[in-house]
């Protein structure tokens, strides 16, 4: 059996996903990365994907930038296609810009490197990540990694 994360189609022959990420799991988490946000006074978009990238839930939070849904958007669906956290293809990018375009050029969206974007995971499988933007890049992760304590690992 294999598993594929990334932009591709569930239902070809031989695509597995290990879990698939529910929605209600998914505004645990939103709710989670929003209320962490509000305690520290910050106003931050939350997306949470499945584990090829397609949305399960965005959210733009009270008084958040109009433009900030789209780039956690991109963090989640970064950390879901190259299975590691957004900020952790930075080394990648540096070292090998050119990799790091050829990679993104297969993909649907623009991959990123901002920090924020953070692969979920059950019993060692990626089943989705949560982005989220809006704030600063520790705060995003701080935002996020709320989110993620939040994830069931039942």
């Amino acid at each position: 059996m294999s598993y594929i994360v990334g932009p591709y189609d569930s239902t070809r022959e031989g695509h597995v996903v290990a879990r698939e990420l529910r929605l209600d799991e998914a505004r645990a988490m939103a709710e989670a990365a929003l209320a962490r946000a509000a305690q520290e006074d910050l106003r931050v978009s939350v997306a949470v994907v499945d584990a090829l990238g397609r949305d399960v839930l965005v959210v733009r939070g009270d008084g958040a930038t109009w433009f900030t849904p789209e780039v956690a958007r991109c963090k989640a669906r970064t950390a879901a296609a190259f299975r590691r956290d957004s900020a952790d293809l930075a080394g990648l990018r540096e070292n090998y810009p050119e990799v790091f375009d050829l990679a993104g050029d297969q993909l649907p969206f623009r991959p990123t490197t901002l920090a924020g974007g953070l692969l979920l995971e059950h019993d060692g499988d990626p089943v989705g990540a949560i982005g989220v933007s809006g704030a600063t890049p520790a705060q995003d992760v701080l935002c996020a990694e709320a989110g993620v304590i939040a994830f069931p690992t039942r």
